[in-house]
């Protein structure tokens, strides 16, 4: 991709005035309303003048008033307010704030489908005008997505013959060298912050104490809550689908590939890949909130100490025993820990790990007693998209992957685990857990863990040396091979909204926290013994994310949430 130009256009210097009406010194009523979505009155919020230092609720129908008193100055908090991005025909302008913000510009089809990034950089401050376009493009309509800093804005960006000129992007320090594109700039001079229990606290900015505003909260959503799964990327071949014909389902944009090559076909090498997402490995920051949540939801615990940790698992049917059908996927289990391997401590002196409510993410993994945790630094499995790692005979062709540090293992030794580590972790025979909680083996797994690095987000670096970490202490020892009690479940809510996938299933029993160890279990008389588990991580694309293999197999779906999200490189879920 060719440089952008960052040279300046000199222009005359721009002075922004600010009326001193502003800082009168003449008492003024802020008024407004508090609404949601809908456009309907909220009451009972709180709302907020910062730096006035002023608060009322509103009423029933969510209007609120404020008089702020004589001699109430903004001081400290005046600052200049950018305008929004905006698009006149192929030209893109937009300003930056300040030195050293990240920016994208990148390119999609219509159907969601990445082509390039026309812009990944950190940008000085200024105005920038963008002509968008940096490769050769077809005639058509695209897509144009534009992050600044953590702000997002879309365009449509027409194409009207087949192009191929660089991108240019022109800089300049003067507003007014684009005063007619973008809308003036204003000063902020305080802020008015709203809160509501239930809703997702916000904050404007005041230009005016003598203004009249309306204000809407959202519903509170947790963060890991996203839209379903695109549809274009969770089928073996897009139906209703032309190859390369815009008009056709999903831009024409037929199929995706699984970033593992082998098995994936050689021949999808220009296809998007498709990844596991990280965020559903065991002790991720997604999964620890939805336990938390669910906990609260259904009322198990409180909120901070959920009896469940969550994971996903490669799990194969297991006809006449806890599966009906010939696909798991999608299906949910509580799994109870027995047994662990001889080379570990063993109960009573271990304690039982906290009971594993998983779902069924991955097929053809470790047989229909089996269930396959997928955790940081799980070992591959048989193939890897996750590191280019060339001591592994099955690592993809495709050069891509998702991490470019990660934690050293012999690619047959099921990855980064307190069993491997005999002089720091084994001090006795049997082992004892005094040898794993000592310094010298919890230095040794934290330093291999940490060489985990992902350089498209700093979230799966954290989670996926967090996952590596945890399930190598006493308290939570996962990473080895254990015997298990199991039991199918009704999947939990926001352990769904995580993975992406949902069946309807409101026949199946919840998860039962009362039951922790082998003996309640053999009490509660539900759960079936005889499983075992084994430890992963692939990075490959599972078979749960290919829809045809849910509700292809006649697994019953819940509307929209008919697959697990597949990920791109970086991570990012593709959602609908």
């Amino acid at each position: 991709m060719n440089r952008p130009d960052l040279r300046p256009i000199i222009k005359p210097a721009f002075c922004l005035v600010v009326s001193s009406l502003l800082f009168s010194s003449f008492a003024q009523t802020l008024r407004g309303t508090v609404v949601d979505e809908s456009g309907t009155g909220i009451d009972s919020a709180v709302v907020t003048v910062v730096n006035a230092g002023l608060a009322t609720s509103s009423g029933s129908d969510g209007s609120f008033s404020l008089t702020i008193p004589l001699g109430t100055k903004p001081a400290g908090l005046r600052r200049t307010l950018l305008p929004d991005a905006v698009q006149h025909g192929q030209l893109l302008y937009f300003p930056v704030g300040q030195n050293g913000t990240p920016v994208t510009i990148s390119v999609f089809t219509l159907g969601g489908r990445f082509i390039t990034h026309l812009v990944d950089n950190n940008l000085a401050a200024g105005i920038y005008r963008c002509t968008p376009l940096s490769r050769q493009l077809d005639a058509g309509i695209y897509s144009l997505r534009l992050r600044i800093g953590d702000k997002t804005a879309y365009f449509k960006l027409p194409v009207l013959g087949r192009s191929a000129a660089s991108v240019r992007l022109h800089r300049s320090d003067r507003y007014e060298t684009v005063a007619d594109h973008l809308e003036k700039k204003t000063m902020a001079i305080d802020s008015v912050r709203v809160t509501k229990s239930g809703y997702t606290p916000t904050a404007v900015p005041l230009t005016s104490y003598d203004d009249s505003l309306t204000i809407t909260l959202k519903l509170f959503s947790p963060s890991y809550h996203l839209d379903p799964p695109n549809p274009c990327y969770n089928k073996f071949y897009v139906p209703d689908c032309i190859p390369d014909d815009p008009n056709s389902a999903c831009g024409g944009n037929c199929r995706t590939a699984n970033s593992c090559s082998p098995p994936e076909d050689p021949s999808k090498a220009d296809l998007p890949k498709t990844f596991i997402c990280p965020r559903f490995m065991l002790f991720s920051s997604s999964m620890l909130q939805a336990a938390k949540d669910d906990a609260e939801r259904y009322g198990w615990e409180s909120g901070d100490a959920p009896p469940f940790n969550y994971g996903v698992v490669g799990h194969d049917a297991d006809p006449g025993g806890l599966d009906d059908g010939a696909s798991s996927c999608c299906q949910c289990y509580q799994l109870i820990f027995v047994t662990p391997e001889p080379s570990s401590p063993q109960p009573p002196d271990l304690p039982y790990p906290k009971s594993l409510v998983v779902q069924s993410f991955n097929t053809a993994a470790s047989g229909p007693k089996g269930f396959d945790v997928f955790m940081g630094a799980g070992g591959y499995g048989a193939f890897n998209s996750c590191f280019d790692d060339p001591e592994f005979g099955n690592t993809s062709n495709f050069d891509e992957f998702i991490y470019d540090g990660y934690p050293y293992q012999n690619p047959g030794s099921g990855g980064i685990s307190f069993l491997r580590y005999e002089q720091e972790c084994r001090d006795a025979w049997p082992p004892t857990v005094d040898g794993v909680n000592s310094s010298a083996c919890q230095d040794k797994i934290e330093e291999l863990c940490n060489q985990a690095h992902a350089p498209g987000s700093q979230e799966v670096t954290d989670d996926t040396r967090r996952s590596c970490i945890e399930t190598n202490k006493v308290i939570s020892l996962y990473h080895q091979n254990w015997t298990v009690m199991a039991k199918r479940v009704q999947c939990p809510e926001n352990l769904t909204r995580v993975t992406g996938c949902r069946l309807k299933e409101d026949n199946l029993p919840l998860p039962v926290p009362e039951v922790q160890t082998p003996q309640q279990a053999q009490a509660n008389g539900t759960f079936s013994e005889g499983y075992h588990t084994t430890t992963m991580q692939d990075c490959c694309k599972p078979t749960c994310a290919w829809a045809d293999w849910v509700a292809g197999q006649n697994l019953p779906v819940d509307g929209e949430w008919e697959s697990f999200y597949s990920c791109d490189r970086n991570g990012v879920p593709i959602t609908k």
